[in-house]
């Protein structure tokens, strides 16, 4: 009984501490990012549904993209961009200072920063317990925030607020002025998420391995090898973002970040309306093509010559062609499913290619093309692209790939283009003086 009492006194004396509240939080600032942002929300969910994911987003975003965000299961905050005090120079949105604002949410204790292009491979909640600050060095004394751990103090986020406009920046967005702020990082001795290691109690900051913030551009340079096993994969190179449809299959790391889009969209009509989308808006480009054929065709008479010579067929075959690749990449959404964009971007270059240049024949010659030699330029262009995709996707090794794209590229201007313009231009304009040669000796014939 006296063992029991004493028990009791002892609860209550020894007051209750209370488990640490943690989040993953993330800033969004462009309607662009929705996708990735989406799917990040999806993978930190399957790896541990637990820690809750939180969105900031800016005024820049639509209240479609927010309701598109709670259906992940998003907490959505919206608050106000921090601008950078480097504006005058640096106008692009990716330059801001609103990742402070995390060190303001002291409804957690700890939060782990995710930028919205990477891509966790495992369950990283690991991370809440390395430290107050805690970042990745990669390529130079300079740690990168699009990974961080911070423990959550108002007293910090006012004092970077006030020192916002004087501390220095130097990329002049928030990795270089977070830089500045915790300048003594670098010193810092690294986090051991095993425990194994001696806790040094001279720092309460930490250095990350490149495990948690693992830059593709090192798997790239190292002809497509993973030095480490990361569990944080983080797609910095701009042009080559996952969610661009033309990165494939080239960049081969992407994949990955491909597969978890597709479990995210899983059971959703998200990528069956999407490919309907690209199919109507191709039918109707054929439609307008078509139409513009007939209208110039009809109107413009006065440009029709005897003599047209193979300088100019060769330009303006070359012109229409590279007109036709850019106008069908503008025209494809950034974010489609890559197979799907890519036959649709294959069949609007084809389609655009043969009949503009149907509509030069018919101005230049005085010549009608035939349906059949259209549809056999058009056949040919999209099987070109197919093969060369085909073939892209089996090339392992990542230079090797890149080497073929090249040669790819080169060889298909030249073979597509050398095609279209004898099938189209040449050979009608064979056939049409071949048709009048059978008049003896060119008499005019009443």
């Amino acid at each position: 009984m006296n063992v029991f009492i004493i028990g009791l006194l002892f609860l209550l004396v020894i007051p209750e501490v209370s488990p640490q509240k943690y989040a993953y939080v993330s800033v969004l600032s462009s309607n662009d990012f929705l996708v990735p942002a989406k799917t990040l929300a999806y993978r930190l969910k399957k790896l541990n549904a637990s820690i809750p994911y939180i969105i900031i987003v800016t005024q820049d975003i639509t209240q479609n993209s927010i309701e598109q965000l709670k259906e992940q299961g998003v907490i959505v905050h919206n608050d106000t961009k921090i601008d950078t005090p480097y504006i005058a120079t640096h106008k692009a949105r990716k330059y801001q200072y609103t990742k402070i604002r995390l060190w303001a949410m002291t409804e957690f204790d700890v939060i782990v920063h995710l930028d919205l292009d990477v891509l966790p491979t495992r369950d990283i909640s690991t991370l809440f317990k390395c430290g107050s600050f805690c970042a990745v060095f990669r390529h130079s004394d300079m740690f990168n925030s699009g990974v961080f751990v911070l423990k959550t103090n108002e007293t910090v986020f006012h004092d970077m607020v006030e020192h916002v406009q004087t501390a220095e920046s130097y990329d002049g967005g928030d990795q270089g002025f977070l830089n500045t702020y915790f300048k003594d990082l670098k010193f810092a001795p690294m986090y051991d998420p095993t425990g194994k290691q001696p806790i040094c109690e001279n720092f309460t900051m930490r250095t990350l391995s490149a495990t948690f913030n693992y830059d593709i551009g090192m798997y790239y340079l190292n002809n497509g090898r993973l030095l480490v096993d990361p569990d944080i994969i983080h797609y910095t190179m701009g042009p080559t973002k996952p969610w661009l449809w033309w990165t494939y299959p080239l960049f081969d790391l992407n994949w990955m970040w491909l597969d978890a889009r597709q479990e995210m969209e899983q059971g959703s009509n998200a990528e069956l309306d999407t490919s309907i989308a690209l199919a109507a808006t191709n039918c109707l480009l054929i439609l307008f093509l078509i139409i513009l054929k007939l209208i110039l065709e009809h109107f413009v008479v006065n440009m029709t010559t005897d003599t047209v010579s193979n300088v100019e067929t060769h330009v303006v075959s070359q012109a229409i062609y590279l007109f036709s690749v850019w106008f069908s990449l503008k025209l494809a959404h950034q974010s489609a499913q890559p197979v799907a964009a890519w036959v649709f971007f294959a069949s609007n270059t084809a389609w655009t290619a043969t009949i503009l240049t149907s509509i030069y024949t018919k101005l230049r010659s005085g010549v009608d093309v035939k349906v059949k030699s259209v549809l056999s330029c058009v056949t040919f262009t999209m099987l070109t692209y197919a093969l060369s995709w085909l073939i892209l996707v089996q090339i392992s090794h990542f230079n090797t790939r890149v080497l073929f794209a090249i040669l790819s590229i080169l060889a298909q201007q030249f073979v597509v283009v050398t095609y279209i313009r004898y099938a189209l231009i040449v050979r009608p304009c064979r056939q049409q003086i071949h048709k009048y040669q059978i008049l003896p000796n060119n008499h005019h014939v009443a």
